[in-house]
């Protein structure tokens, strides 16, 4: 019974460790990410920290599975490496029973990725989705500022006065706008244009619009030095245009609760990818056993690039299944269960085996000995 708690506290240990270091990596690379967007202006700066907290569940997706995985792996190579295993199995601790520890840990960490996969994660991707559109489209979260030039789109703006009214209003006024010339295609293009007052507003489709009051147009007519001005009343110009494909996106932040209900392929390929991460822990709890039993002169972390190797097969025949059965090519059932079933068929339960075939010769050996 101690040395069950000794074994299943250090996998525990290491997991955790290893789960604190990795996320810390890929959160350092979602900031900078985030940043970049930011910088590009695509991404206000106001909704920064919320969109990082809302990527968290999307590095747990496969963090999760994958220090259970190399956790198992370092502790009980360690163990083998120093000889630890070898006195644990003098006083009664199978391999058998190791399983048993392993496969513990694996449905605390299934357990977690399921929270994590079926209900954060498209939560987290749905209300991410939904800050995004919202900041872009309050003008509290728009990228302006009085007295500099800002580039939307194909027009350079200026704004030398603007004010906020409430936190749902910016009221810009003496806007002065220039065309880019690298992007003109007539001659009656608009070069440059002024306004007395502005605001910005998106339209149904998700095109952004600079709607201008009281102002000039000025036009290059016939090719000549001199400018046509022309006074307006009104005046709208398209800044942006949303992104013409969403649907992938409007599945990833379904609820699963509509995934189930869903008849359609690409749900039924949602909820099966969604899934996949939750049969990957127990599937590589079994393939951690007889790979990290490894000889004390081959050192502890011996096998571990190996076993990272074919942890990322996995899930890119995860995303080449899906692909697959996305061009119906493969029925939906098995659809990308199939991943699964053949890493245990013909991975993990093949190690084992040969796991075993190995411990019975070294048995017989010492015998004759």
């Amino acid at each position: 019974m101690i040395l069950n708690k000794y074994i299943f506290k250090d996998i525990l240990k290491v997991q955790l460790i290893c789960l604190v270091i990795l996320f810390s990596i890929f959160l350092c690379q979602t900031i900078i990410k985030t940043l970049g967007m930011v910088t590009s202006g695509s991404v206000p700066v106001g909704v920064l920290t919320e969109l990082v907290l809302y990527s968290m569940p999307s590095i747990g997706f496969v963090l999760i599975p994958l220090t259970l995985y190399v956790g198992l792996i370092i502790s009980l190579s360690r163990m083998s490496s120093e000889s630890e295993m070898v006195v644990m199995k003098s006083v009664g601790i199978s391999t058998a029973r190791i399983m048993r520890i392993a496969l513990l840990i694996a449905c605390f960490s299934a357990v977690l990725t399921g929270i994590n996969s079926l209900y954060l994660l498209p939560k987290a991707t749905f209300e991410q989705k939904n800050l995004q559109e919202t900041a872009q489209t309050n003008p509290q979260y728009l990228p302006i500022e009085s007295g500099k030039f800002t580039e939307f789109g194909d027009y350079t703006i200026y704004i030398q006065e603007l004010e906020d009214h409430s936190k749902t209003d910016k009221q810009m006024k003496n806007i002065y706008i220039i065309k880019s010339i690298s992007n003109l295609k007539g001659v009656n293009e608009p070069l440059f244009l002024s306004a007395t007052k502005g605001h910005m507003s998106y339209d149904k489709d998700g095109v952004q619009w600079l709607s201008l009051e009281k102002g000039y147009v000025y036009q290059n007519e016939s090719h000549q030095a001199n400018l046509k001005k022309t006074a307006y009343s009104t005046l709208s110009l398209p800044l942006f245009s949303a992104d013409e494909d969403h649907s992938d996106d409007s599945l990833k932040s379904a609820s699963t609760g509509d995934l189930l209900k869903a008849k359609d392929l690409g749900s039924k390929l949602e909820l099966q990818w969604r899934v996949s991460s939750i049969f990957a822990c127990f599937i590589f709890a079994i393939i951690a056993i007889p790979l990290s039993m490894v000889n004390p002169r081959q050192g502890k972390f011996a096998r571990l690039g190996p076993a990272i190797i074919l942890f990322v097969c996995y899930y890119l025949a995860l995303i080449g299944m899906r692909n697959i059965v996305n061009s119906g090519k493969i029925p939906i059932y098995p659809g990308l269960y199939l991943v699964p079933i053949v890493f245990f068929i013909f991975v993990a339960v093949p190690l084992n085996i040969e796991r075993k075939r190995g411990g019975k010769k070294k048995t017989a050996l010492a015998k004759n000995k």
